[in-house]
């Protein structure tokens, strides 16, 4: 699917989707949003992908949340409005449910609809220069369940309430301190830093880290002992082709070269 301002692009087996509506500061609208679980599907299909990286286009914002001017069109029904907003839980969830490991680098403004982007990616790293607010309590909006619980996971409850409650700017060194972003860089840094980490992360075997994803979503999601499936990866694990050339690298002192299958 084509989206005139989502684009994809296939670097060094990374995937990288831009959010690109400067005007906007990158504000999503709902086409934009309809658009993203097509576009993930793409990435999660492509053999060659084994990292997605989610940006904004430049340091202007990662994305500065909804299109206000397009929400109340919206707000003229319950259906126009339930549109909307599972257009933004399906943009996220599939953001989320994307067995790749997914991670957002962050520039700039980064609002509401932006930090649910966020959220639902697996790790999120940020520059000095960027910006956050969840500002539904100012607009009279409410957050999904969905994302709401992201937020806790990560920040805990009681800076979730404060954020949710005041709508508040806050910075990224503030975004560190509470959990929200897990790793922080100079602002002319980021972009290297990030490549380089999802490089490191494409070297490494993709079986264990598809499977470390599929655990750590369970023991999110209330598991306290491994079932069927979870026993089913590890036991893979054990007999698959990537513990051998690991154990290989290991012993010839080299760097693994892990065949994704």
């Amino acid at each position: 699917m084509t989206q005139e301002y989502l684009h994809l692009q296939v670097r060094d087996e990374i995937g990288y989707l831009i959010i690109d509506r400067v005007d906007k500061r990158n504000a999503m609208s709902l086409d934009m949003w309809e658009s993203v679980p097509a576009l993930i599907a793409r990435m999660t299909g492509d053999v060659a992908v084994k990292v997605l990286v989610v940006h904004g286009v430049d340091d202007t914002a990662f994305a500065s949340g909804a299109d206000i001017e397009e929400i109340l069109q919206f707000a003229a029904s319950e259906t126009a409005a339930w549109r909307l907003m599972d257009a933004v839980r399906s943009a996220e969830q599939a953001l989320a449910d994307c067995p790749k490991p997914v991670i957002a680098m962050i520039r700039g403004m980064c609002v509401g609809g932006g930090i649910e982007l966020a959220l639902a990616c697996d790790l999120r790293f940020a520059s000095h220069n960027a910006r956050f607010a969840i500002p539904p309590a100012k607009l009279g909006l409410v957050y999904s369940l969905s994302s709401t619980r992201r937020l806790i996971e990560l920040v805990g409850l009681g800076a979730a309430r404060d954020l949710l409650y005041s709508g508040r700017l806050f910075n990224s060194a503030e975004a560190q301190s509470i959990g929200l972003i897990e790793r922080l860089f100079v602002d002319s840094e980021i972009e290297a830093e990030t490549s380089q980490y999802a490089r490191m992360l494409a070297e490494r075997s993709q079986y264990s880290i598809r499977a470390a994803k599929r655990i750590s979503a369970a023991i999110r999601d209330g598991a306290s002992d491994q079932d069927d499936d979870i026993r089913r990866l590890r036991i893979g694990a054990f007999t698959g082709d990537d513990l051998k050339e690991g154990t290989r690298a290991f012993l010839e002192k080299r760097r693994p070269h892990f065949a994704w299958r």
